[in-house]
């Protein structure tokens, strides 16, 4: 059976966990990711399958590993141009949860902006904070975060992009072209 050729949000999880393994760092296997993400192998397969065929992954000839490299250039350009407007989002209720977008400090103080009076969480019962709701990304995103903080840093800067426009969202916009460059 082939597989849907449409971006789903774990894709976009598992190109960022990706990030950290570069050209030259021992890449994880499909069991490792999908433990790692908290996902089934098939489902990070699928995400790195989907990623490869948009050009976010790439499998270069002089790398000897069966886990793709990064693509750092699309990669950004999506986070920057596409994922807002693929997987929009918007600010719920009040509720207990995982903090997000300048609600998490690294985040915040990277761009140089306050964190907001009231903050901004994914919910998740075993979250730290009360605060305005926000639909992760991905369902599985507060689990993933409390285990990998570079993970929780890079999900709530695209929450940035998500959330806001104007100068936060611009700034956003430069920390990413940053962390990639």
């Amino acid at each position: 059976m082939a597989l849907p050729k449409m971006l789903k949000p774990q894709d976009i999880v598992v190109s960022l966990k990706l990030l950290q393994y570069g050209r030259d760092r021992d890449a994880p296997t499909y069991a490792e990711l999908s433990n790692l993400l908290k996902m089934s192998q098939s489902e990070a397969h699928g995400a790195v399958q989907r990623a490869l065929r948009v050009g976010l992954l790439s499998k270069p000839a002089d790398i000897q590993r069966s886990m793709p490299i990064v693509v750092r250039q699309s990669l950004g350009d999506f986070l920057i141009s596409g994922l807002k407007y693929v997987w929009p989002t918007k600010i719920g209720g009040l509720g207990r949860g995982m903090p997000t977008g300048t609600s998490v400090s690294i985040i915040a103080d990277e761009m140089d902006v306050p964190s907001p009076e009231i903050p901004t969480v994914w919910p998740f019962a075993s979250g730290s904070q009360r605060g305005e709701t926000v639909k992760p990304l991905y369902q599985k995103c507060p689990d993933i975060c409390a285990i990998d903080p570079i993970r929780h840093e890079w999900l709530a800067l695209i929450d940035v992009l998500r959330l806001k426009t104007g100068r936060e969202a611009k700034l956003a916009e430069h920390v990413i072209r940053n962390r990639l460059s």
